[in-house]
């Protein structure tokens, strides 16, 4: 069961940070492409004959998703750092009563 539940509480921590990739990601390619990127609106940006406008965009504005992300990765971190210490604590007292 604690296994489990480090695994769930790592993992929701590695995926609030999914919007920071994104928004990562789309700078990178609208610079590498010289597309226009910003959160007024979808701007066309033509790759090999194909408009990646929508998906850069869309991508971009994922980052306002971090407003809510990034806080819930701070309270999951906390509470990963209290498990592991609390884990400590219970082994090093099992330790020392044996």
């Amino acid at each position: 069961m604690k296994k489990a539940l480090y695994a769930i509480l790592s993992i929701a921590f590695v995926l609030c940070f999914t919007p920071l990739v994104a928004v990562t990601w789309a700078s990178s390619f609208a610079a590498r492409h010289g597309c226009r990127l910003d959160e007024a609106g979808r701007y066309p940006c033509i790759v090999n004959g194909e408009d990646w406008g929508g998906l850069i965009g869309a991508a971009f504005l994922s980052g306002w998703a971090m407003l809510i992300t990034l806080p819930l990765a701070a309270l999951f971190a906390l509470a990963l750092v209290l498990l592991i210490a609390f884990d400590l604590w219970r082994r090093h007292r099992a330790k020392r009563g044996a």
